[in-house]
């Protein structure tokens, strides 16, 4: 009578083999998925924290207008001309969009960027429309401000986010 040694048939250490390949499979595909959607939603949060300045630096140029020269009334641009009351900044205040960045130059000095590098501004619709005041007042002069931002993660794949905001105006 034959005593059966204590060890591994072949047939059982190829089924062992490959379940530890099929584990040490989905750990890899598991780890790329996490690493492939942090570099997204990094860059998801690099474009909503520039959209939220982009915007912020639009109010700014619009708090204390005297006047809005560009766009005209009814219409609609891509650069947006302020005169304010505080002239020691530099009067106007122009935004505008070119070449992929928005802009801002103060007193007719040199533009200077205001987006970063690694990403790209454009706008669907006209960037600024200037909506006249209707209604005996219950509905203000006001600027529409439209854009979109885009960029690419760390592996390549684009992403984009839009931004739409009404500021209305004071004189």
């Amino acid at each position: 009578m034959m005593k059966n040694p204590g060890g591994f048939t072949l047939i059982e250490v190829l089924i062992y083999l490959a379940l530890f390949a099929v584990i040490i499979g989905g750990a890899f595909s598991a780890a790329y998925g996490i690493v492939e959607s942090s570099g997204r939603n990094q860059t998801k949060a690099m474009l909503q924290e520039e959209g939220d300045f982009l915007i912020a630096k639009i109010n700014w140029a619009l708090s204390g207008a005297r006047a809005v020269s560009s766009p005209a009334v009814g219409g609609g641009g891509s650069a947006l001309s302020v005169a304010k009351w505080d002239t020691s900044i530099g009067d106007p205040v122009v935004v505008s969009l070119a070449g992929g960045n928005l802009n801002i130059s103060r007193g007719g000095n040199a533009a200077q960027r205001l987006n970063n590098s690694n990403l790209e501004v454009s706008c669907p619709h006209p960037c600024f429309t200037h909506i006249s005041a209707s209604g005996a007042g219950t509905n203000p002069e006001s600027l529409e401000t439209s854009f979109s931002i885009s960029s690419r993660t760390p592996n390549g794949a684009a992403v984009r986010q839009d931004f739409f905001t009404t500021t209305y105006l004071r004189k």
